[in-house]
């Protein structure tokens, strides 16, 4: 009677040892779930303050570009073909651009996207949300690539270059970054919409 009232005893402790393991484990992973939980909501936070803040540098490299579409298109009527055989730096720059702001503000930022990338915080992420940052950040690398390549062909300019060569990148950069950055605006309203 003692020997089974030993094995009782024991077979108690070990079934307490494995609850208690057991509810260990259990409050671990929900702790750990608890933490990943909020550290994506912080991801999302910062990635939402970096698109807010994109948004607002592409909304003002439009504004810029807008005016100066207007100056470029009130110069192609007074264009005569001896003018555009010119050589570029002939004359003054701003005379040749009115209201030139450059390229941009300069490239949008995509950091928090790829510390939520490399940390591998998408993968547990909504798939809805993930797809669309995707998108967002894809379009953004397109802009920026298109704005470097601009870059380079802007500074390629030498000291035999016309100024018909000047206007024709001039429209290049109009069509291609505005149509990018109109892309751009779009994919970052939804993004934000989503986010909210």
């Amino acid at each position: 009677m003692k020997k089974k009232l030993k094995i009782s005893e024991y077979f108690i402790q070990l079934i307490l040892v494995v609850l208690g393991v057991f509810l260990g484990i259990l409050a671990s992973e929900w702790n750990a779930a608890k933490n990943l939980e909020n550290n994506q909501k912080e991801v999302l936070k910062n990635i939402k303050t970096e698109i807010e803040s994109n948004l607002e540098i592409v909304k003002s490299a439009q504004q810029n570009r807008t005016k100066f579409n207007k100056s470029l298109d009130s110069l192609y009527p007074l264009l005569t073909e001896d003018i555009l055989k010119e050589n570029l730096f002939d004359r003054n720059f701003y005379e040749r651009f009115p209201n030139w702001r450059g390229i941009g503000d300069g490239q949008v930022s995509n950091a928090m996207f790829e510390m939520a990338k490399f940390s591998n915080m998408l993968s547990s992420m909504d798939i809805d949300i993930v797809s669309q940052l995707s998108k967002t950040y894809a379009v953004q690398d397109a802009l920026n690539k298109t704005r470097d390549t601009f870059l380079k062909k802007f500074f390629d300019f030498d000291s035999d270059a016309k100024y018909a060569d000047a206007l024709r990148l001039m429209w290049s950069i109009r069509q291609e970054l505005g149509s990018y950055e109109n892309k751009l605006v779009n994919e970052y309203s939804k993004t934000l919409e989503m986010l909210r």
